[in-house]
């Protein structure tokens, strides 16, 4: 959307003419399941896990309350969608399921507000829960945690028993599709995180009121964000893999690039673009 898109008459603008049949395109429906795909970010992966082989699983057990929802998905800032595809539909859609939302009694998703902070632990009883699964567990054992921001998940990143950790974000109407893509090695993952992932001991110490970007030692303050934040972290700004191994490196170029002119060459001035 640009500045001048509704002046005039509507039908000349550029998207003056679109209508009805223009809405839920199995186009525009790709292209949200694309973009959840591409937001999905991989935070470990054990040797053994994922992908999983949709040929050689029996049952796959989806366990959580936000398996079957799609309120999750969206966030609380969204249009309405063509439809929905839950990840419980997404992941049935390729093999045979077990689904049970894991807190029949308690509610999962309640969170709490700690004295001088917010818990950035897993709401409620979630944590209790994904630990017994781990336990019970005799395969590998994914967290899929939907969020809008990072979460203090020190004890799945430190879990033998929890092979792998996906973040999905807030994946969209598509998002089960997407987060099956993944699992099953259809898509292989790329994303990356756009945010520093604190331990509680962070949101403990830190006001939510204050913003301040830069570390003040006097006061203790630890500041925000990668640029300034220097100590313990869950995850760090940036972070993801693969399922691939890639090795990169700095590609290096002179600082100075002449162009030889013939002579008496009418060009004065040029502009070398290197990318």
């Amino acid at each position: 959307m640009r500045l001048g898109f509704f002046d005039g008459d509507p039908s000349k603008q550029l998207y003056g003419k679109l209508g009805p049949k223009d809405v839920c395109t199995p186009q525009n429906q790709e292209l949200a399941r694309e973009a959840a795909r591409q937001g999905i970010v991989l935070l470990k992966n054990s040797a053994g896990s994922l992908p999983l082989s949709p040929t050689t699983i029996k049952t796959l057990a989806v366990i959580g309350p936000n398996a079957n929802v799609t309120k999750t998905m969206i966030g609380n800032y969204e249009g309405t969608p063509c439809k929905y595809t839950t990840p419980l539909q997404g992941l049935t859609a390729s093999v045979a399921t077990t689904y049970a939302p894991g807190c029949a009694n308690t509610a999962c998703s309640t969170a709490q507000r700690a004295a001088t902070g917010f818990d950035i632990h897993l709401p409620g009883q979630q944590q209790l829960l994904v630990t017994q699964v781990a336990n019970a567990s005799k395969g590998p054992v994914i967290l899929v945690i939907m969020s809008g921001g990072g979460m203090d998940i020190q004890f799945a990143k430190d879990s033998d028993k929890i092979t792998s950790i996906l973040w999905v974000g807030y994946p969209g109407e598509a998002g089960g599709a997407a987060i099956a893509d993944v699992i099953f090695g259809y898509y292989n993952p790329s994303g990356r995180l756009p945010m520093t992932w604190y331990p509680q001991s962070y949101a403990d110490k830190v006001p939510m009121t204050n913003m301040n970007m830069r570390a003040d030692p006097s006061t203790g303050y630890p500041g925000r964000t990668y640029r300034f934040y220097t100590g313990d972290t869950i995850y760090t700004f940036g972070d993801g893999i693969s399922y691939s191994l890639f090795k990169h490196h700095l590609a290096q170029a002179p600082k100075q690039v002449s162009i030889p002119l013939e002579e008496g060459h009418a060009c004065l001035s040029s502009t070398v673009q290197v990318h």
